[in-house]
């Protein structure tokens, strides 16, 4: 009647959170196989005319079961029983049967064989020693009872024994079930580990893949967006080298403005391609020097040829610590994307706010605006959201955005209150000084981010 007393053994450390399932299912199978058992013995009970009669018998039939239940209802709640809650059950079990043997026949009754079980519950709970133990404490208290009892020296000798060679036995099998199940949880931690491993594999295999994708479609766009403006720059050589003693010198000169224009934007697409690779190579340099923002904003507006459409707002001075040729090139690519992709003539707002923590700058014109799903794919290299087929690479907000990171900063796009796009950044209240920043790309490999900024001492102008 206490076989079901038995419970699963704590798991090991290996075992971890997926054990848990196991152990509650084993505490609920116990408690439902201590209600079998004690079933069991009810039913052989109440066929002997002796136990019918026996009033202390139906008492503690009764109180078993109240018992039985009991873990029943508590073997559902779940968690893990401390080892003096298990010692105590133990305790209870081997109170029980004794009473049993007790009340049925002393050391005549053939209900002693339920030590045996109860061995059997203790290697569930213990180890080999406990069981050992255990089955030791159970001989000595079913010899106690025979020779109270005046049995005879054969069941004096083969009960006790019986529990021992038991006892033994089952602690074996235990040992060998813990072993097996050690090395069990072993091989699932390992298969977990490699499972682990091999999705790491292929998350880096994949990256590569992009990144070796990205590669391909960064050479194979640079080597279009370079052709263009020298293929027109040869056109005008070779004219001026075949023709050139015959044109007009209007002509002429027409053809080597445009050359020299060809050779401007040649240079600028360089330049971005070499700052692309050094956001990608992790490898910036930034000289901060306390700077009027409204020279930065007019420089960048002759570059950007937008100084007759510039409004600015406030047209007060307003200080900020940067590096000054990444800031008016953030600002030239604002300014040339806002009188490209506007109504010629339109004003391009351009407003300035700043306290103590930091600068920003708004830069807007009255466009077609940018759809919400696009104004993330804007910053990647080589992306551009309009169809207009106006000129350029597609890297100017891409750098945009890794020069402003670079000084610890933001780069977003929005709309403007009356319709069209506006261009925010802001820039962080910081000291002066030569600053040596590593940059690089984030997960996706689409925009650059910030992860060390080096500040040594620098004079102020």
């Amino acid at each position: 009647m206490s076989v079901t007393a038995a419970r699963t053994p704590e798991p090991d450390e290996d075992e971890g959170s997926a054990s848990l399932p196991s152990v509650l299912r084993t505490k609920r199978t116990i408690a439902l196989l201590r209600i079998c058992v004690l079933a069991v013995v009810t039913v052989l009970s109440l066929s002997s005319v002796g136990v019918r009669t026996n009033p202390g018998a139906l008492v503690l039939l009764f109180d078993a079961f109240v018992y039985a239940l009991a873990c029943l209802v508590l073997s559902t709640r779940g968690g893990e029983a401390s080892p003096w809650r298990r010692v105590a059950t133990l305790a209870i079990d081997v109170a029980v049967i004794t009473a049993w043997i007790e009340v049925t026949g002393g050391g005549r009754s053939e209900f002693w064989t339920l030590y045996l079980i109860v061995i059997a519950a203790v290697a569930l709970r213990f180890g080999i020693v406990e069981t050992v133990g255990v089955a030791v404490g159970l001989a000595v208290l079913l010899l106690a009872q025979l020779v109270e009892h005046g049995e005879l020296w054969t069941s004096r000798l083969y009960r006790p024994t019986l529990l021992l060679v038991a006892g033994f036995a089952i602690g074996v099998l235990s040992l060998q079930r813990a072993d097996q199940r050690q090395k069990r949880f072993e091989m699932e931690a390992i298969a977990e580990s490699r499972a682990r491993q091999l999705g790491r594999e292929r998350a880096e295999v994949e990256r590569l893949r992009k990144v070796d994708l990205a590669r391909t479609e960064f050479v194979g766009v640079a080597a279009h967006e370079l052709r263009t403006p020298l293929a027109a720059i040869l056109g005008v050589l070779s004219t001026l080298k075949e023709h050139g003693a015959v044109l007009e010198d209007r002509v002429r000169v027409d053809l080597i403005d445009g050359a020299e224009a060809q050779a401007e934007r040649l240079t600028k697409l360089v330049e971005d391609l070499l700052t692309v690779s050094r956001i990608q190579d992790g490898v910036l340099r930034l000289s901060m020097e306390p700077v009027d923002l409204g020279d930065l904003i007019a420089d960048a507006a002759r570059a950007s040829r937008t100084d007759e459409r510039l409004r600015l707002e406030p047209d007060a001075a307003v200080r900020v610590v940067c590096d000054a040729d990444a800031i008016v090139r953030v600002l030239t690519n604002l300014l040339d994307n806002a009188r490209k992709y506007s109504p010629g003539g339109t004003p391009i707002e351009v407003r300035i706010a700043g306290d103590d923590r930091r600068v920003t700058v708004d830069v807007g014109n009255a466009g077609s605006g940018i759809a919400p799903e696009d104004r993330e794919a804007i910053f990647e290299r080589f992306r551009r959201a309009d169809v207009s087929g106006a000129p350029g690479a597609g890297l100017g907000l891409y750098i945009s955005r890794g020069l402003v990171r670079a000084h610890g900063g933001e780069l977003e796009v929005g709309e403007m209150p009356q319709g069209g796009t506006r261009f925010t950044f802001w820039l962080p209240v910081l000291d002066p000084g030569e600053r040596e920043v590593s940059v690089g790309p984030s997960d996706d490999a689409i925009v650059p981010a910030v992860s060390h900024i080096t500040v040594p001492s620098l004079g102020r102008r």
